[in-house]
């Protein structure tokens, strides 16, 4: 018989490969475990969407005794394109409080570009509070003048 034949082969210990495997699964949770997202984070922040008011507003305004026109076209900007159908239901309400709002400014107030700014925030509230919806209310974050035309 040969030496070779006679000799037993060496028995590959397991082991090994048991750590290996551990180390790589352990490493796996730990990767994971970092780069998870935390429950407790708050929600990525939706993008913003605008909503037309249509159609665009068109009321008179005093000049000091002179009949002057203002027409204004309106958007407002949300990140929940829920509050848009709200909006939509009720229009009539809105566009009363608007018109109303409006009306009210003098000619010379508009001019200055810190009354318009005034007319915006104060629209801009007057639409929430036209939403019977205190949530959808709340989620409308801003209103832009898109078109502001006086003659």
């Amino acid at each position: 018989m040969s030496q070779a034949a006679a000799a037993p082969t060496p028995k590959k210990s397991l082991m090994p490969m048991l750590v290996a495997a551990a180390l790589a699964g352990g490493g796996g949770w730990y990767y994971a475990r970092q780069h998870a997202p935390d429950p407790d984070a708050a929600p990525a922040v939706l993008p913003a969407q605008y909503h037309k008011l249509e159609p665009a507003l068109v009321v008179n305004i005093d000049d000091a005794g002179s009949l002057r026109y203002l027409q204004a076209e309106l958007q407002v900007m949300a990140r929940d394109p829920k509050v848009f159908a709200d909006l939509d239901a009720h229009a009539p309400a809105i566009r009363d409080a608007l018109l109303s709002l409006f009306g009210r400014y003098p000619y010379a107030d508009l001019m200055a570009p810190e009354g318009r700014e005034k007319l915006r925030a104060e629209a801009l509230e007057a639409i929430r509070a036209a939403l019977p919806d205190a949530k959808a209310a709340a989620s409308i974050e801003a209103l832009y003048f898109t078109s502001f035309v006086m003659q």
